[in-house]
């Protein structure tokens, strides 16, 4: 067993002995009440200047290359935002201090054929769906879906990626961070999936993760627990005849961390089911499965109430473990579709919001932050300034009138060309010439002063093509000029985009 592999079983036996988790897709504070006291915190990385994680700045001061793991032997000055991470160590508020970090993989391996979908913003990689949304963070020269389906061409290509983020109740993985590791699949590497067990043959020996063969005749035995419905983690290699994947290891996980009774925990993930309406479902996260209980005179809702609690909605649940191992709820938000993105210049900056193209976004504490203009790693709010180019992903907080533009990711970008501003979100109304996104006119003109696309990125013949396959709440991408005032656009193309859901 070579090192990486002990400091790995090492790590995950620490979580046996924690009593707070804080698990989440997405964010969410991993905090108890009374102070300061052990904790876990599962999400993507939002900032620097120590890591931030959920919310909680932990002071990284103590990682080091002992207690730093990562399969692909990155250090923590390595780690980006959006990359997903387990941290142990102690919380005080939305302080902490780490005392291991993790990099948490999703799925690792060669892209499938036909692996790119514009029309549904889908990936597929190793037999699993992934989608993303304007938040996604890529890595390593690619920078969207399009990129990669140039670089697998007609199935020439099987890039070889690593997906992090958070599977759904139907599997589909919601990625935060992808990072390319190679141009084509390489004969022998390791891979890697985490999903849901389903098709368990035990006579076969073999079962499916997504639509991915797990042929575990190699091992002696599965873990105890493991059958269909389990979530589990299989590494190992691809077989060439078949493509399956001959598993060296196939490990149960526990969405609990094997917390004990009274611990607090928060957690982020997808309903995968109601078990009693009005007073329980299961809630699947970044390790699995757990149920959750919620009271209606005690269980406080942000953002939606208990009657909208069903199956594929994404919500943070704040709770108290019980005996039964279940999550009673003292809080559940709803978490939003990231439809919304915007890249133009800062025209006002606070604390807690900004303003670009004379619209107000708000930040909190789970925007996630990052420089590519001068590469800062300690990158947040206040060091944005009036007239920084910003390339901003958010969500629309319908729970207030009018409804909030709300960032989960903001970049500082190199200056933006007058003609290169970009628009998307959802449409208020489509009466040509002339669209309106989050309440800005965009002005559009006949071919070629604008050109019209389809979500696969093929163009119309006119403008009254366009026009006619658009409605009000269809998701459009508009680039040209911020003209004057800073409420209108002018559009040198504009594009049907997926409506991405939670």
């Amino acid at each position: 067993m070579n090192a990486s592999r002990n400091r790995r079983m090492i790590f995950m036996a620490l979580a046996l002995l924690l009593p707070v988790v804080s698990a989440s897709c997405g964010g969410g504070l991993g905090t108890t009440a009374g102070g300061g006291t052990g904790g876990t915190g599962i999400g993507p990385v939002t900032g620097f200047g120590s890591v931030i994680v959920n919310g909680v700045k932990y002071d990284d001061t103590g990682i080091d290359n002992t207690n730093f793991f990562d399969v692909h032997g990155r250090t923590k000055t390595e780690l980006m935002a959006g990359m997903m991470v387990v941290v142990y160590g102690s919380i005080n508020g939305t302080n902490g201090t780490a005392d291991n970090i993790a990099v948490l993989r999703h799925v690792d391996g060669p892209m499938d054929d036909n692996g790119v979908d514009l029309a549904t913003n889908r990936l597929k990689v190793m037999g699993q769906d992934v989608v993303v949304d304007a938040s996604t963070a890529f890595d390593n020269v690619i920078t969207s879906l399009a990129d990669l389906r140039t670089l697998q061409g007609t199935n020439g290509n099987h890039p070889e990626l690593e997906v992090q983020g958070c599977a759904d109740n139907n599997g589909v993985i919601h990625a935060t961070f992808i990072h390319k590791w190679a141009d084509d699949r390489l004969a022998g590497r390791d891979v890697q999936v985490r999903g849901t067990v389903s098709g368990l043959n035990t006579a076969a020996r073999t079962f499916f993760i997504g639509r991915k063969t797990v042929d575990y005749n190699a091992l002696v035995v599965l873990p105890a627990g493991v059958g269909n419905g389990s979530f589990v983690e299989a590494k190992g290699t691809l077989r060439t005849l078949d493509n399956a994947l001959v598993p060296t290891s196939v490990k149960l996980e526990d969405a609990t961390g094997g917390q004990p009774s009274g611990g607090r925990a928060e957690v982020e993930g997808y309903v995968n089911r109601v078990l009693t309406p009005n007073a329980s479902f299961e809630l699947i996260g970044p390790n699995g499965v757990q149920a959750v209980t919620w009271n209606t005179g005690t269980t406080a809702f942000t953002g939606g109430s208990g009657a909208d609690i069903g199956a594929g909605v994404k919500v943070e649940v704040e709770g108290t473990r019980k005996s039964d191992r279940s999550l009673a709820a003292t809080k559940i938000e709803f978490r939003r579709e990231n439809n919304v993105r915007i890249e133009s210049v800062a025209t006002s900056v606070t604390a807690v919001s900004l303003t670009v193209f004379g619209k107000t976004v708000k930040v909190n504490a789970l925007t996630q932050y990052k420089d590519s203009r001068d590469n800062l790693k300690t990158f947040g709010q206040a060091n944005i300034a009036v007239n920084n180019s910003l390339k901003i992903s958010a969500f629309l907080d319908n729970s207030t009138v009018p409804a909030s533009i709300v960032a989960t990711r903001v970049e500082r970008i190199d200056a933006i060309a007058p003609d290169r501003h970009i628009l998307q979100g959802p449409l208020d109304s489509a009466l040509s010439p002339s669209l309106s996104i989050l309440g800005i006119t965009v002005i559009t003109l006949p071919p070629p002063g604008t050109h019209f696309l389809r979500i696969d990125e093929s163009e119309f013949a006119t403008q009254a093509d366009f026009f006619a396959a658009v409605a009000a709440g269809d998701i459009v991408k508009a680039r040209g000029n911020q003209a004057t005032p800073l409420v209108i656009m002018n559009a040198n193309e504009v594009q049907i985009e997926p409506t991405i859901t939670n």
